[in-house]
Parts: structure tokens; C-alpha cells; sequence
């Protein structure tokens, strides 16, 4: 097909964005690049209007803060947010915002030292449980009548609030809800090519089927499916099998096995029968060139070139993809169009239903060594309030947002949420504890935004995540690591036919035989003590 290599240009400056916009996507990861100097920060009143009710303290208070800083949005001492908050609380910051690529490093450097700041954001839950059960932060559920609004949210959120849960009993980390909303994903298609086609969504597995094979013949040089980061991990397994009726490894939830609702029970997805159909399958579609030859090793810039270039019609990702591509591609193909494809139902026992994946562990740790700890806390507390949800993701009332009659309300100046976090630091790490994704889904188009509506009811439910205690985490690191390396390996041979699919059994024994048992039953002794906190 004729490459618009002239329109991968702008496609790839968006990726650099897109990868921002993601902000729940990576966590922080080591690096050696300068962290940004610790400063005081505290709003001049630019004329401001107090809030109605007077705030929070009567008396000037300071927090010092430590958080990563996103490299699309590094953190400004002029951003509003800040404003906003000392205007409402009487709170100023003493910020180290370090780049997210140097956050662990500093992380590290600061549990080592034990000069803890009165507040730590943490994206991830694996340095609150490694620092929190040896007295590094407060357990937030000793305090909790100190803290009205996180009381009432956390009565009603309890069993979102208990993916936090450490292994010792402790709530460390104050729960964020809203911004992990942005990870959510799901099947994509070129619309404009099935329209074109006159081809209709597929519904069933063998709809689906039948669809990549008449895309296969309109354009013979297509491989019309693809897929990205599959690379090592095999990630997005973690996607596709739950449509299947099956799961896949999440090392990131802490997680190998999947838990069955309906049954109360912990299960292996990837030696299923469920799993043996799902393989089967997507070999199948490897063998017949429906499926883009290079997708266990293709990067995201690959994949990127291959759907811009109508290379492949369909695949999975992040919502917000759905922008990505159309805004940059419809000013060389007007009628380009990405749209949302709610799932196919697969195999014998699947379901028209996707992996819940707006979820993310994000919010701050207090330091067991402030000073100032129930004005820590009550500051936090306000975060949960309603008007601290409403301030930290819209602003003050009507100064930065135009609200229509129905209370739809619209950005007067911010076309993309990257502008709006750049300008005032809304839905920025530190900034942010409960968020209205609301904020974010007006920077969407109306494309983008039904997408998400859409897909939000075809959400199965969250899958635990689980902490492991010093035992659990021992088999954790050591067999699950063994099973997960074989897990990979073996799969990646069976979908490319290095590993004939007789040998399925075989398969599943070898697997067994690397002490499937006892990761099993640490899922389970994990999850006992989830279900004794929710009483």
C-alpha cells in the first residue's frame, strides 16, 4: 500500500504526547538525571476572592512534598493548582518534584537517608510495601475519625480502597480514584475501512474471524490485526484472554492466577482449556497472514507506522488512540477514522466483555516522622471533600470552564489535556487525590469521549491486587518469576508454531511441575486477608 510518510511526522510528535496523556501508564522508574531542587512554594493572592466559608486553617500552614515531576508537564511554581490551594486551605508547599525518570533513585536515596518529607506521591504500591511495614508511613486507618470526608469515601469505595491494603492489615497509601481512569483500554477499528467495506462490527468469534478474512481480500497485502507490546511480557494477553473466559499473568497487580467471582476461586489461566482455544486460535491467524507477522517483537512506533499507513484495520489499545490518530491523519485522509469496537465474545465460554483496565495505584504516603501530622492529615482529608475534588479538577467556578444546561461543561481555552495540565497543573502527580475525569473527557473529541462511555459498559470486574507478606513474596519472586519466564516462552512457541499444539498437555504438566501449587496458595492466603478487612 502507498506509505503517507509525510503524516507520520506530526503522528510521531503526538506519540511523545500521548505517552504523557498516559499518565498512569508507567510508573517511575530509576534514572541518574539531576532532580529538580527542592523550592518553597506559596501563591500570591493575584487579587483572588477568599472561598465563601473561610479556609481550611485559619493560620498559614506548610507541607513539604516530594513527587515525580511528568516530563510533558514538569511541575511550575505558577501553576494555578497551588493557587487555588492556598487560597482554599491556607496551605503552602515546600515541592521537590524530581523527573519521573529519576524518581526511584531519589525515592531510594530519601527512605535511606530518613529525612522523609510530611508527604510522598507514589505511583505503584511497591515502595509502600516495602517502607510501610517498617514504620516509614502512618497507617491511615489508625486516624480515620480524624477524617470525615475520607471516612464517608472510603465506606462507600471500601473494596476499591482495599486494592491499597498492605500485607501487615495497614492502609498506608491514600487511594487515588478518577485519574486511572486515563489507562483505560480497548478493541479499536478503522471504521472508515469497514464502512467502505460494508462490513459489520463482529460480535462472535467467528464474525471476528470472518471479518479479518474479507479485509484479507479487499487488501491482500494487509495483515488486517495487529498488536503492540507483546514484547518479553506478553502484556497483552492481559487484554484479550478475559473475553475468552480466561486471564493471563499481571505481575504489575501483583497477581499470576485470576479470581473467579462466582466461584470464589483462584485459577491459572494460562494452562485453561479457555487459554488452549484462545492460542489455537491466534496461531491460526498467524499461519493465514491476518495477523501481523512480527507482533510478539513489533515497538510502538512500528505499530503506530502499520495503522497509520492501513496496514492493519484492527487492534487493541488505549482509548485516547482514538485522537491520536485521527487528529493527525485526517489532514492528509479527511474520512480517516479510528472508532471503538465493543468486544467479541471468544470461544466456548467467552463473553462480550473486556479486562477492567481503568485502574492504576497512585496517592500519597504521610511520613510517620511530620511533625505537623494532624494538619497533614487534614489537608489530605479536604482532598476527599467534594469541593476539594471539584477545585483540583476544574478550578474555581466558572473562571476556566463554560457549563452548558444539562451541567456538560467545556475548557474555555484547553483543547487537549496536556494544555490543561501544562497551564495550571490540574490532574498533575501531588495535585490530585479523588479527580472528575469529567475534566479530562471534555479535552476529548466527541469521538473519543462516547468511545470511553461506550466502553465502560462492557468493563468485567477489577481483578484483586494483591500484597504479599515476607513468605507469600518469597514464592512470589521465585516461582512465580520461573512459571512467568516459561509461561512466555512456551506460549510465544505454540503461537508461532515453533511448538506443536499436541504438546498442549505436556505443556500444562511442565508448568505444574514448577510448584504451581504454591503460587496458588499464596494468592489465596493474600486474598484471605483482603476478605477479613472487608469483614
Amino acid at each position: 500500500m502507498k506509505k503517507r510518510f509525510h503524516t507520520m511526522i506530526s503522528l510521531l510528535c503526538l506519540a511523545a504526547l500521548l505517552a504523557g496523556m498516559l499518565a498512569g501508564c508507567s510508573s517511575a522508574s530509576s534514572g541518574t538525571p539531576a532532580p529538580a531542587p527542592s523550592v518553597s512554594v506559596s501563591s500570591a493572592s493575584g487579587g483572588d476572592e477568599p472561598a465563601a466559608s473561610g479556609p481550611l486553617f485559619a493560620e498559614p500552614v506548610t507541607i513539604s512534598m516530594l513527587t515525580s515531576s511528568h516530563a510533558s508537564w514538569p511541575f511550575q511554581e505558577d501553576w494555578q493548582v497551588l493557587d487555588i490551594i492556598r487560597e482554599y486551605t491556607n496551605v503552602s508547599f515546600q515541592v521537590n518534584a524530581v523527573d519521573t525518570e529519576g524518581f526511584q533513585e531519589k525515592l531510594n536515596l530519601t527512605m535511606s537517608g530518613g529525612d522523609l518529607p510530611d508527604l510522598i506521591y507514589l505511583t505503584g504500591n511497591a515502595a509502600v510495601q516495602q517502607y510501610g511495614p517498617q514504620g516509614a508511613f502512618v497507617n491511615i486507618l489508625d486516624y480515620m475519625d480524624q477524617m470525615p470526608h475520607f471516612k464517608a469515601w472510603y465506606e462507600e469505595n471500601t473494596a476499591y480502597a482495599l486494592n491499597f491494603l498492605s500485607a501487615d492489615g495497614a492502609l498506608y497509601q491514600f487511594p487515588e480514584q478518577g485519574v486511572d481512569e486515563t489507562n483505560r483500554r480497548g478493541w479499536l477499528y478503522r471504521k472508515d475501512i469497514f464502512d467502505a467495506q460494508e462490513l459489520s462490527v463482529p460480535t462472535t468469534q467467528e464474525e471476528f474471524y470472518e471479518v479479518l478474512m474479507a479485509l484479507k481480500k479487499a487488501y491482500p497485502d494487509s495483515y488486517p490485526l495487529a498488536f503492540r507490546s507483546f514484547a518479553g511480557q506478553l502484556n497483552q494477553l492481559n487484554m484479550i484472554a478475559p473475553s475468552w473466559g480466561s486471564s493471563f499473568m499481571d505481575s504489575a497487580d501483583n497477581r499470576f492466577f485470576g479470581y473467579d467471582e462466582s466461584t470464589g476461586t483462584w485459577t491459572f489461566g494460562p494452562t485453561s482449556e479457555e487459554f488452549k482455544e484462545l492460542v489455537t486460535f491466534y496461531h491460526k491467524l498467524y499461519e493465514e497472514e491476518l495477523l501481523l507477522p512480527n507482533f510478539l517483537t513489533i515497538d510502538t512506533k512500528g505499530w503506530q507506522d502499520v495503522m497509520a499507513n492501513s496496514d492493519s484495520f484492527i487492534t487493541i489499545d488505549y482509548l485516547s488512540r482514538i485522537d491520536f490518530f485521527n487528529n493527525a491523519m485526517r489532514d492528509s485522509e479527511p474520512d480517516f477514522t479510528m472508532a471503538y469496537m465493543a468486544p467479541p465474545s471468544f470461544g466456548e465460554n467467552g463473553v462480550n466483555k473486556f479486562a477492567f483496565s481503568a485502574k492504576g495505584v497512585y496517592g500519597f504516603v504521610v511520613s510517620s516522622r511530620t511533625k505537623q501530622l494532624d494538619k497533614v492529615l487534614a489537608y489530605v482529608d479536604w482532598m476527599y471533600s467534594d469541593e476539594g475534588k471539584e477545585l483540583l479538577t476544574w478550578g474555581r467556578p466558572g473562571e476556566l470552564y463554560d457549563e452548558a444546561a444539562d451541567g456538560t461543561r467545556t475548557w474555555k481555552e484547553f483543547t487537549t489535556a496536556a494544555e490543561m495540565k501544562q497551564a495550571t497543573g490540574f490532574e498533575t502527580f501531588g495535585f490530585y487525590q479523588l479527580y472528575d475525569f469529567d475534566g479530562e473527557l471534555a479535552t476529548f473529541t466527541d469521538e473519543c469521549r462516547a468511545a470511553t462511555m461506550e466502553a465502560r459498559k462492557h468493563d468485567l470486574p477489577q481483578q484483586p491486587i494483591l500484597a504479599f507478606n515476607e513468605a507469600e513474596k518469597e514464592v512470589f519472586d521465585t516461582v512465580g518469576t520461573n512459571i512467568q519466564t516459561a509461561v512466555n516462552e512456551q506460549l510465544s512457541k505454540f503461537l508461532l508454531g515453533e511448538r506443536s499444539l499436541d504438546e498442549w498437555d505436556a505443556y500444562v504438566s511442565e508448568i505444574e511441575a514448577l510448584g504451581l501449587d504454591q503460587l496458588k496458595a499464596i494468592h489465596e492466603s493474600a486474598y484471605a486477608r483482603v476478605l477479613e478487612a472487608q469483614g
